[in-house]
Formats: structure tokens, sequence, C-alpha cells
């Protein structure tokens, strides 16, 4: 049995590391969905299902604030955590932390449905649209605190977070969920990678500029959505099905919490390094809050001017047309010389 002293070493680990990403995560998160708001161009249906991802991870990320606050008053107070009273103050981040996972199976159900449908999906009905896909999402954070209510106890936990608030028979059964959930996510970002590849070796006509780009961002999110997420999800899964010791699984969903935390704080900088676009409006945004805060964002090679380009959000990115070339303007002007002459 892991004693009180050793817990506390890995409290200060984890929330040394939690409090470090809660303020790079909110600034980049409040930002995007911020940004979305202000920029019509931004809120398609892509566009709005990764604000709204933004939006719980936001929330997700504040209910740390209150893990933290718990794991303070263990380590120095030598306060006890009853299951019940954690799960009573992180009831809506259980269900938060579902629907982020739901969230992020549905950027990919969109993508690949857009990548398919290209034409038809520009026309579906947007409350109806969403409607369908956030309804599984909904049914899985809903019915994983109703169960976890029903299961309710007063066990001593080392820490207060989602997994622990929950009874370990409902626990496993929301482990094992998400897994489908987060595996569905991979198999759909992996398909729409395919089709991609597929139109582009094949010089296919109907490949659009969206899929063209959406095939860096791709590798991208697969890679990331891999590490942080589906990885630690499988771990946790498969001890809790082997049957090792529920000490060790509780330690490993506690450590979990680093691969979340990152995972709730990446949107905004995937698209600040993986679209010209959103960079050059992000660093716009960021300006207005204080010039000196653009000076510490990275420069990165291939910035996007505002001259002489048209902004038009479809699927993962910002179609622009040409600009005009300099060198029209500067022949219409030799040739005004030379009829004034």
């Amino acid at each position: 049995m892991l004693s009180e002293e050793t817990y506390q070493i890995h409290r200060t680990i984890i929330y040394c590391f939690v409090l470090f990403f809660e303020v790079f995560g909110l600034f980049g998160n409040i930002n995007l969905v911020v940004l979305t708001i202000r920029k019509k161009s931004l809120r398609t249906e892509y566009g709005c299902i990764l604000a709204t991802l933004a939006t719980i991870h936001t929330l997700c990320l504040l209910y740390e604030l209150v893990d933290m606050s718990f794991s303070i008053a263990a380590t120095f107070y030598s306060y006890k955590i009853l299951r019940g009273v954690c799960f009573k103050a992180v009831f809506p981040y259980i269900f938060l932390n579902s629907m982020q996972t739901g969230t992020m199976w549905i950027l990919s159900l969109d993508l690949l449905i857009t990548i398919i449908f290209p034409l038809k999906s520009r026309h579906f009905n947007i409350p109806i649209y969403f409607s369908l896909l956030f309804f599984f999402p909904v049914v899985y954070g809903s019915t994983a605190v109703i169960f976890g209510y029903i299961y309710l106890d007063d066990e001593t936990l080392p820490m207060c977070n989602p997994p622990s608030a929950l009874h370990p028979i409902v626990q496993a059964q929301w482990y094992y969920f998400m897994m489908v959930f987060t595996i569905l996510t991979v198999v759909f970002y992996t398909i729409a990678l395919v089709l991609i590849y597929y139109k582009a070796h094949r010089h296919n006509s109907d490949i659009r500029y969206v899929e063209r780009k959406a095939l860096k961002t791709l590798k991208y999110l697969i890679f990331l959505f891999v590490m942080f997420r589906f990885i630690t999800i499988t771990i946790a899964s498969v001890l809790i099905a082997v049957g090792v010791d529920k000490e060790i699984v509780a330690l490993v969903q506690n450590y979990n919490v680093l691969a979340q935390i990152v995972a709730y704080s990446q949107n905004a900088y995937v698209c600040y390094y993986r679209s010209s676009e959103y960079r050059m409006l992000l660093s716009e945004q960021i300006s207005k809050i204080h010039p000196k805060l653009v000076n510490i964002l990275p420069k990165l090679s291939g910035e996007s001017s505002i001259e002489g380009q048209q902004w038009h959000l479809s699927g993962v990115s910002i179609i622009q047309t040409k600009a005009f070339k300099p060198r029209l303007k500067s022949k219409s002007k030799q040739q005004n010389n030379l009829n004034d002459n």
C-alpha cells in the first residue's frame, strides 16, 4: 500500500505540471474561442466544432483547479478525500471529460464526411447536423454521471479526479467506452488521410485546397491524439481488464492527467503552427491584448499577408485566392508614363 508521504510527492509532481498548462492552455483556448466569435469566416462546421472543443477544454482546465484544491488540502492539511464529496464537486467535469472525447470523434467524423461528400456537406442543416453528431457524446457523458451517482460510496481516495470519483464498476465501463471513441477517432482520421493521399497520387481533379492542407494537419492531429489520449486510455483500460491491483491502476490514472492536460491545451497552438491563416488572425488578436505579447510568439515561415487575399474557411483550412501580382501594377504604371511622354 502506498503511503501518504509517497502520494504527497506524486501530487506535487502532477500539479506542478498542471499549473503550468493551466496558464498555457487557458490562454490559447480562450483566444481561439473569442477569435471564432469575432471572425465570421471561421464559423463553419469545422470551425464551430473546434471552438466547441476549445470551450469544453477550457472548462476542463478550470475543473482541474478544483482537483488541485483537493490535493493541496490532502497534502498540507491532512484532509481526507471521500468519493462522495469528490463526485459531487467534479461530476460536471466527468460529463465534460466524456464530451471532449466524443468531440474529438466528431471532428474526425465531420472531416471524413466533408471529404467523401464535399458538395452535400455544404448544404447540411447545421442545427440538425450538430444535434446528430453530438447525440452519442451527450448520452455517454450523461450515462457516466447517472451511474456514478447510483454507485456512489464514501471510500477514501488518494486524489480527486474524474476516474477516481467514479465507483470502480462504473469507472471500468467509462474507460471501455472512451477507448471505443478513441479507436474510432484514429480510424476516421486514418481513412481521411488515406483518401486524401489517394486523390493526390491519382491527380484527381476534384481534390480541393482544403484537402491538400488537411493532409499536413491530419498527420499532426493523429500523432498528438495517439500520444496524449489513445495510449493512456488504452493502458488504463488494459490494466483494469487484467485485474491489476487497484492502487497501481489509481496511480496510473492519476498520472494520466498529464497527458489530458496537454490535450486540453493544444487546440490554439495546433491551429497556430499548422495554419498560416489561423496564425495570422491569432497574432492580430493577441497584439490587441498587448503589443509585446506578439513578440514572444514564434515566427514561422510562410506567413500569410492580408493584402491581395480573400479568406474563406472550409473544412480545416481557410482558402485563399491568389494575390494580385505587383508586376501588373508596375507595367500599368510604365504604360501611363509612356502615354504622358
